[in-house]
């Protein structure tokens, strides 16, 4: 049996970022893709567990260096981890908020 932190991380989704692209050494431009994880992957790049820029495992926590990429893990990846993953904040109206639009709007509209 093999063991359990080789376990690749589960990537569910995969698009083209909107706005952010990197240039190639030969000059091509390539646009960067966004990807969303699974709860757990997520977790596992949040602990350590694996490298946030190459999708790396590791069998333990917080190496010095990512030994594929060398990324910083241990003095950057939760710095790195809090930009790229933060959850966004939902602005959205509640549904309290949008019913009441929807009545203030209608209102207007029978007065006019």
């Amino acid at each position: 049996m093999s063991e359990r932190w080789r376990k690749p991380l589960t990537v569910i989704d995969i698009h083209p970022h909107d706005t952010e692209a990197v240039v190639l050494p030969d000059g091509r431009v390539q646009r960067m893709n966004v990807f969303t994880f699974d709860r757990e992957s997520t977790e596992r790049i949040r602990l350590g567990y694996a490298c946030a820029k190459c999708l790396e495992v590791f069998s333990e926590a917080w190496p010095e260096r990512c030994p594929v990429c060398g990324a910083p893990i241990r003095e950057r990846q939760a710095e790195y981890f809090a930009k790229e993953f933060a959850l966004l904040k939902d602005d959205r109206p509640s549904l309290e908020e949008e019913i009441e639009g929807i009545r203030g709007r209608a209102e207007r509209e029978e007065s006019q």
